[in-house]
């Protein structure tokens, strides 16, 4: 710590600093400002295009809400912004590639509820401590979906035909929300399901698609245009009111099934970001948050517009780990 009591000391150090500068020459201040420079430019963010890194396959909600997010961080930034999938590890791989980048907010990671699963079901060593949260923008009920010829095409007949049999139950991937949800569904619904797990939401419904399963449980807003225009159907939604992505379909609970779940999503930085850099990186995406043309996106692909700054997210996250934990043991799932 310096020692500011003494003013002789001070005036040495000032006519030091002074010789020093008479001392050096016209070329080593050139070099020291050009050192100031760099290093000013090194403080810059973004200095150079920015990574969005989804954890699932392109064509679910991750991945179609981050290229949103990309396409109007390009309206408040001069780089441009890309969306890469990393997929595998129920979303482990791309959230650890994002966690573990370099620490200057040039990539930027997806967060759902599975950076809260990952450690209850020793997927990965990875939690909400690992992250350095920027905004929640978004959740998803889930909704419970089967194709449109199957036998079942009603909760109750889906229900009394799984009490005396087994579905192939498609998912997101062992530990991911949507197979959290499943779970959730079939316990309450007191069904038998095989668990089948699938590099996302999408190819999770490409599955019933293909008749390869049964039934899955994905997001209502992912879901909404095979619903609209076949060939899936959903046979309810698990949220306290109907969703306008399914504004046809009744609620789980309004059908008999109590069960409120689904996911949602945000994105997250490196912990060894700066508080400058972060808080710079948040102002760009309270600006992405209302842009026009993101805000049109969701409204027209029925994704529900939630926002949590920094702070706020940062508290959901210790809840959601907390809530998983929980659910994970009252479901009796397993780790790996």
């Amino acid at each position: 710590m310096l020692d500011r009591t003494s003013s002789s000391t001070s005036d040495r150090t000032v006519a030091n600093r002074r010789n020093f500068l008479k001392a050096v020459g016209a070329g080593s201040l050139t070099m020291t400002a050009g050192c100031l420079s760099q290093l000013s430019a090194e403080q810059e963010w973004p200095s150079r295009p920015v990574e969005i890194v989804s954890p699932w396959a392109a064509g679910g909600g991750a991945d179609r809400t981050s290229r949103a997010v990309a396409e109007a961080g390009e309206n408040y930034t001069d780089v441009s912004w890309n969306v890469s999938n990393q997929t595998g590890g129920s979303g482990s791989v791309g959230m650890n590639a994002a966690a573990n980048a370099e620490a200057d907010g040039h990539t930027i990671g997806v967060a759902a509820p599975e950076i809260a699963l990952f450690e209850h079901l020793g997927i990965a060593d990875l939690s909400p401590d690992d992250v350095a949260p920027i905004m929640q923008y978004t959740e998803f009920p889930a909704a419970l979906l089967v194709h449109e010829e199957a036998e079942f095409s009603t909760l109750d007949e889906w229900m009394s035909y799984g009490q005396s049999n087994t579905y192939q139950m498609a998912n997101s991937g062992f530990g991911s929300s949507w197979h959290m949800a499943a779970a959730s569904i079939a316990s309450e619904a007191e069904v038998g399901v095989e668990h089948v797990s699938y590099d996302g939401a999408a190819p999770a419904m490409q599955a019933v698609v293909n008749r390869e399963a049964d039934c899955t449980a994905v997001g209502a807003a992912e879901a909404a245009a095979q619903v609209r225009d076949g060939p899936l159907k959903a046979l309810g939604v698990a949220f306290d009111k109907q969703v306008e992505a399914l504004p046809d379909t009744p609620t789980l609970s309004s059908q008999g099934l109590d069960v409120r779940i689904g996911s949602w999503l945000g994105h997250f930085v490196q912990p060894g970001v700066s508080d400058e850099r972060k808080q710079k990186i948040a102002e760009v995406y309270n600006s992405i948050y209302e842009d026009d043309g993101f805000v049109e996106f969701m409204e027209n692909n029925n994704f529900i517009r939630v926002k949590k700054g920094p702070q706020e997210f940062s508290e959901f996250l210790n809840n959601q780990y907390e809530y998983y934990g929980n659910l994970v043991n009252e479901l009796g799932i397993e780790k790996q």
